[in-house]
């Protein structure tokens, strides 16, 4: 049951990514250059059943529509008697496509085998609205975030 799941979501990424490549591509050309700059940001995010919050971070290769991103999480959750901590740190490579004036939607895999969605937009001249899906065997990390353009 777990490969089907997986196997959807692969397939389903890959649709996304194909038609957001293709419209894109026209629509960025006509409208503009995306958004181009990195960020820094506090994020928070889910992880199953588990509220998570931390850093998210993006370094942008705009020639190349590419950008390293970087994620460091934390939270905690009742494991018991006690509370348990759980950390994660998510680095991916993205492919950013630009679909509007400061707005990019980007597609990408990480470490152990994560597979990344999610759409980021300029607020003003120096900050940034950001959420993304994460998703890896077995499970999946929904994130929001608010940053600043470096």
């Amino acid at each position: 049951m777990q490969r089907f799941i997986q196997s959807v979501a692969i397939s389903t990424l890959s649709i996304i990514a194909c038609t957001l490549t293709f419209v894109g591509a026209n629509s960025a050309n006509a409208q503009s250059k995306g958004m181009p700059e990195g960020y820094i940001g506090v994020t928070g995010g889910t992880l199953e059943d588990v509220g998570l919050g931390g850093l998210s971070g993006r370094i942008s290769f705009p020639k190349a529509k590419v950008s390293l991103r970087g994620s460091l999480l934390g939270g905690s959750v009742n494991c018991g008697f006690d509370d348990c901590g759980v950390a994660a740190f998510i680095p991916t490579v993205t492919y950013d496509i630009p679909v509007a004036k400061n707005t990019n939607v980007y597609v990408g895999a990480g470490y152990l085998r994560i597979l990344q969605a999610g759409v980021e937009t300029g607020v003003g001249k120096k900050f940034v609205l950001y959420g993304d899906g994460n998703f890896y065997d077995g499970g999946s990390l929904w994130k929001l975030g608010f940053g600043y353009r470096l």
